[in-house]
């Protein structure tokens, strides 16, 4: 209860911002998108764990304007990127959005008002769309008919077989304990082979999440998978030091993990 009010009056006062990480071409370790995650920057008690705070924000509804604030600045800072950086004209950013978002009346508007506002191409926009979301096909087509991109977080977690078949998904980013088998004992692995293999037939683009080792990074691409994302190539940072790294081109560690 103590927690539920600190988190309204933190929606008030605006406590929150965003930390980037960035997902990495793993052919050749470009930077090749960002993903925009949000952190609590409570006054006394320091940054708060998003687990402990996310199923409140989603059971209260305060979900809704943090999540309108989340889509805001991140396209506010993509525009920002895009205009210091010239040369990535295709860098995107992704943003997650749970299940109570997406079946708020009036989401689909939201992005929209926010891709003019700030003008973005669509295309820039991807959303990462928690399991269990293909009971929403209605606003997740709506969003594709827009050119946003929908990617299934947590690949192979919950009912994202499910809604890899039902929703108009362009990516998919395969759970991290499946990256994390991926590089165990074969019989571990295969199951991270075969959900690569599933989302390969539907041709959309695969991702990998919570990549820590070498091992895994190739592993993955030795899979066919597109891209990773973890702390082997870069700990989530604040936008000045993501244009460090864009100014560079290529990841803090992509260039290593393909050695």
């Amino acid at each position: 209860m103590d927690l539920r009010e600190e988190l309204v009056g933190a929606v008030k006062r605006d406590d929150f911002a965003l930390e980037y990480q960035p997902l990495i071409d793993l052919q050749n370790g470009s930077i090749a998108a960002v993903e925009a995650l949000l952190r609590w920057r409570h006054p006394l008690l320091g940054t708060i764990p998003v687990a402990d705070y996310l199923p409140i924000a989603e059971e209260t509804g305060l979900i809704v304007p943090i999540g309108e604030r989340v889509l805001d600045e991140a396209c506010r800072q993509l525009r920002t990127w895009h205009l210091g950086f010239s040369r990535l004209p295709s860098l995107s950013v992704s943003i997650n959005i749970s299940l109570r978002q997406l079946g708020e009346p009036g989401f689909v508007k939201g992005v929209a008002a926010a891709l003019d506002r700030w003008e973005i191409l669509a295309e820039w926009l991807t959303l990462e769309l928690s399991p269990g979301c293909g009971t929403l096909v209605g606003p997740a087509t709506a969003l594709a008919h827009l050119g946003v991109s929908l990617v299934l977080d947590d690949f192979g977690a919950g009912d994202t077989l499910l809604d890899l078949r039902v929703l108009p998904i362009t990516g998919v980013k395969l759970h991290a304990a499946f990256v994390t088998a991926a590089a165990g004992p074969v019989e571990e692995g295969v199951f991270a082979e075969a959900l690569l293999a599933i989302a390969q037939a539907r041709r959309v683009t695969t991702m990998g999440k919570g990549v820590e080792t070498r091992a895994q990074a190739r592993r993955l691409a030795n899979l066919g998978c597109d891209l990773a994302q973890g702390y082997l190539y870069s700990k989530p940072l604040g936008p000045e030091g993501i244009g460090t790294l864009l100014s560079r081109g290529v990841s803090a560690g992509g260039a290593r993990a393909l050695g």
